[in-house]
């Protein structure tokens, strides 16, 4: 009992310490916002010093590392080997760098290509996990299904979320080419996209959260 209630300690100083950590990242972004609107980052890193430099690695790296740690927090507590927390942990330390691994990796340059790779990824993976979550509906207990429901709700939102980021980045709004995206004067349209993408992925967590606060009720 004594080593479940440690664990559960953990679990909860883990939690609070990785939104800590996410706050942080948001205030250094809003700190720092001006000087690198207005020099750019490597201006910035060079006026700055190491200091700046931190500040901007907090700000990039801060929201995924707290994100990351809140969630190997969760693991714990739960009955989980050592070992599977372990390698869990490894997984989230290479999503916390996918900002700095996806373009040593892939490059920085404009590819067609591998957006064209990754939108039609996910338009597949889209189509199997409606199939699955439909699937998985048609199993569980009436009872349950309001929770898979809203899930599915918010599951839906982050996939219209994904669409209309590739209107913003690539037709019609052209964000990833500045120059045609001012000669067809389609920076309101990337704006109106962006707005309707931060719409979806509000509503999207707020559905997740839903979801599995309703299935917790249930359980």
């Amino acid at each position: 009992m004594s080593q479940i209630m440690t664990l559960l300690r953990y679990r909860l100083g883990m939690s609070i310490a990785g939104a800590i950590i996410m706050v942080a990242s948001v205030l250094m972004g809003h700190a720092i916002q001006e000087d690198i609107a207005a020099l750019g980052v490597d201006a910035y890193a060079q006026q700055t010093g190491l200091g700046g430099w931190l500040k901007f690695m907090l700000f990039a790296f801060g929201f995924p590392l707290g994100l990351a740690v809140s969630a190997i927090g969760a693991l714990l507590g739960t009955g989980e080997a050592p070992r599977g927390v372990f390698w869990r942990g490894l997984v989230l330390v290479l999503l916390v760098m996918a900002s700095v691994l996806v373009p040593l990796m892939c490059g920085r340059q404009l590819s067609p290509a591998f957006f064209g790779v990754g939108g039609y990824s996910i338009l597949g993976l889209v189509v199997i996990a409606t199939w699955l979550w439909g699937s998985h509906r048609a199993r569980i207990p009436c009872g349950n299904r309001l929770a898979a429901d809203l899930q599915g709700a918010g599951y839906l939102c982050f996939a219209m979320a994904a669409w209309n980021l590739c209107g913003v980045g690539g037709m019609p709004s052209f964000a990833l080419e500045p120059k045609r995206m001012l000669a067809l004067e389609s920076l309101g349209f990337a704006v109106g996209q962006m707005k309707t993408v931060m719409a979806l992925l509000v509503l999207g967590w707020l559905f997740t959260v839903l979801g599995y606060r309703k299935a917790l009720d249930r359980s």
